[in-house]
């Protein structure tokens, strides 16, 4: 049995940790209703908690209010491991947050968007398919909650799909890296309690567009079932 080893990467705000708990822990009950045979080890790098080497079959590093640049104590020891991670192989994926890290890290680039918020229940369309990835279908649907988004991929990578709004929505970088700036973990009731507390920050217009998304159906579980799949491709 595999062993998923899941980087919390934030602590969600005090009125959703009741019913939601955290990202990491969204994630894998979402995963395991793919994979119910897959484990999973919570690590809680926010507070400077990084794995040791080998001690996983695969990392995915969530969510987070933080940005890339920001000079969050953990931020930059996180890279650093990822670097290494990378080097020894280690198979890799991320979701928003993670999403934006890995490609920083790994040689792209990541920063604050000129285009704003981006939220809501979006189709994104598939452009180059990993030959791994035994799924015909050109475009699937998530919900987005980011303003944050990646610019340039690391060398070697390649886009697996975009939007006009996100061009990197997804990227992999053969068989050590799966990445998604949608979040597959997310319920729509999830998501409206939490962009209510953005309302501010995200616009009213924009927030009203967003929560007239949420009734259409997205693709979480097939996100899902390519994760699993990944993290259980053969070792070259």
């Amino acid at each position: 049995m595999a062993t998923l080893g899941i980087l919390e990467c934030d602590v969600l705000y005090d009125d959703l940790i009741a019913d939601y708990s955290s990202y990491g822990v969204m994630l894998s009950e979402l995963l395991a209703s793919i994979d119910p045979h897959l484990n999973f080890t919570f690590y809680q790098v926010h507070d400077g908690e990084l794995p040791s080497g080998g001690a996983c079959d695969a990392y995915l590093l969530t969510g987070s209010k933080t940005g890339v640049y920001d000079a969050d104590h953990w931020v930059q020891p996180l890279m650093e491991w990822v670097r290494e991670a990378h080097s020894r192989r280690e198979r890799m994926l991320g979701i928003c947050f993670g999403h934006q890290l890995l490609a920083h890290a790994l040689g792209g680039h990541a920063g604050l968007s000129n285009k704003g918020w981006g939220v809501g229940n979006h189709m994104t369309e598939i452009d180059h398919r990993p030959m791994w990835l035994n799924d015909d279908q050109p475009a699937y649907q998530l919900i987005y909650s980011h303003k944050d988004q990646v610019s340039a991929l690391p060398e070697g990578a390649r886009r697996l799909a975009g939007s006009d709004f996100c061009e990197y929505a997804a990227w992999y970088l053969n068989d050590l890296v799966l990445s998604f700036q949608g979040h597959p973990e997310f319920t729509p009731e999830y998501f409206r309690r939490l962009l209510e507390r953005r309302r501010e920050d995200v616009g009213d217009e924009r927030l009203t567009q967003a929560m007239n998304t949420l009734e259409q159906p997205n693709d979480s579980e097939t996100i899902a079932r390519w994760m699993t799949e990944f993290i259980h491709l053969p070792r070259a």
